[in-house]
């Protein structure tokens, strides 16, 4: 009648925290007014031009990214700083299903008004 108590478990030891991979420097989460940076601005290499477009991406001059980054991308050496300029260049971009859809938009409301002008002829 008597069951045999069940088998304790060990208790298990906490994890001690694995030191940070040794790759290339991360930039601080938040910029110099204390806001939070986006995440894929935090790997992009120190580059005093970068820093001039990341700056720029920060503060919303987007005309500033259109006109220096493709101009950055050509003239780096190093292909971390052309691929981020690249990628600076590619965020600002309007999203190519927006584009679909406003040219459907237009067409709808294109084919709405003649059908309002014209179907309804007695």
């Amino acid at each position: 009648m008597n069951e045999p108590a069940a088998p304790s478990r060990p208790k298990r030891k906490k994890r001690k925290a694995k030191p940070a991979p040794s790759g290339p420097e991360l930039r601080p989460e938040l910029d110099a007014q204390g806001r939070e940076r986006p995440r894929f601005l935090l790997a992009f290499p120190q580059h005093p031009e970068l820093e001039r477009l990341i700056e720029a991406f920060e503060r919303g001059n987007f005309a500033l990214i259109r006109r220096e980054a493709p101009a950055l991308a050509e003239r780096a050496d190093d292909p971390a700083v052309r691929d981020a300029a690249l990628e600076l260049r590619r965020r600002i971009d309007p999203d190519p299903l927006i584009k679909y859809l406003f040219a459907v938009s237009i067409g709808l409301l294109l084919f709405l008004a003649a059908y309002a002008y014209f179907g309804h002829a007695d």
